[in-house]
């Protein structure tokens, strides 16, 4: 009988505080929840990210988060100036250089032909004058070894470095998208945030190993959560500012004359991509878009410096005043025997 009491149960048990369910607050704020999903990297793009991981991890063992990211913007750009960007800057300084050389035996060239003459058309006339300009500049480009190949290459070499460490920092935040795919979300109206299954909002978020709670406390100033995007919009825009900035006052292209109009077209090209970076990037962590103002930052700091050991010289353009050239010298057999009025001739 006492073994059956035993074996009963209560029928009012006390229930722990830990069991006890809490009841669902009324407001919930959707920065702070998450929603897991799959994970989509690949082992090789692992291996290709795993120097600017170990880099950026090493910068933070030192300091908080927010001072690794500019730090770690800093020390890469650093890298890149150092070698490759000071061939590079080298080539446009020679570049730069030799403009007014290049000029004037363009205009050099264009004269000797037309004086030949021998056209029937003034096309063929124009097509002739053009090939024969650009074979004389290719040779002096080629002499000096100013070819815009080295200095394309560099422009090129750039943008995979930026994308390989945004990637890292869009794995420690644990962001859905990459950079791209963020930019085509918010042109297409898809925001970060999602639905659960409880209708609650909350943000996608993608697992990986590289996911770092820490740069939620981490911040600094208005933007205290780098996880989560800016909550006063603001680093976006001063990115954008940035940049623009960046475009507006660098230095290292050669002064337009009016004959070619592409470097015209591309930099004002890239000064109004510029401006969409702020309206297009609200939904980025805000890790990302502080790296990406340090970098820009960066770039500006580090051009200063290039501009002090290679610099270009200035100031030294094409004559506004048309070019004449002398008279061709007359050979001894044309030459034409002028006799003033004063001067009786006198046969020898």
């Amino acid at each position: 009988m006492l073994s059956s009491r035993l074996l009963r149960q209560p029928a009012c048990q006390w229930l722990s505080r830990t069991s006890m369910p809490s009841r669902p607050p009324i407001f919930s704020k959707p920065t702070r929840a998450f929603h897991a999903s799959t994970p989509r990297q690949g082992p090789v793009a692992d291996a290709l990210l795993y120097l600017p991981h170990e880099l950026m991890s090493l910068v933070h063992a030192t300091v908080p988060w927010y001072a690794a990211i500019p730090l770690t913007a800093f020390l890469v750009r650093g890298l890149l100036v150092t070698t490759a960007g000071a061939y590079s800057r080298a080539l446009m300084a020679r570049y730069i250089g030799l403009h007014p050389l290049r000029q004037a035996l363009a205009f050099q060239k264009r004269d000797e032909i037309l004086k030949r003459g021998n056209f029937r058309t003034i096309k063929q006339a124009k097509l002739t004058v053009k090939k024969e300009v650009d074979d004389t500049i290719s040779a002096l480009d080629k002499r000096w070894n100013v070819s815009l190949r080295g200095q394309i290459s560099w422009t090129l070499f750039q943008f995979p470095i930026f994308i390989a460490m945004a990637e890292v920092i869009r794995q420690k935040c644990g962001a859905h998208d990459g950079l791209i795919g963020m930019a085509v979300a918010a042109i297409n109206g898809q925001g970060a945030t999602m639905t659960n299954e409880a209708g609650e909002i909350v943000r996608r978020v993608t697992s990986t190993a590289w996911f770092e709670p820490s740069l939620a406390a981490e911040g600094i100033l208005w933007f205290q959560d780098l996880l989560v995007p800016d909550p006063t919009g603001a680093l976006p825009f001063i990115a954008s500012g940035i940049m623009f900035a960046n475009i507006y006052t660098t230095k290292n292209t050669v002064e337009s004359d009016g004959s070619r109009r592409w470097p015209g077209v591309l930099r004002r090209t890239l000064l109004f991509v510029s401006l969409l970076i702020g309206p297009l990037c609200q939904d980025l962590p805000a890790a990302l878009m502080l790296y990406w103002s340090s970098s820009t930052a960066s770039v500006m700091l580090w051009n200063l410096w290039l501009d002090r050991k290679y610099p270009a010289p200035r100031g030294y353009t094409a004559c506004k005043r048309p070019l004449l050239m002398p008279p061709s010298p007359v050979s001894e057999g044309r030459k034409v025997l002028k006799l003033s009025p004063q001067t009786p001739y006198s046969p020898k």
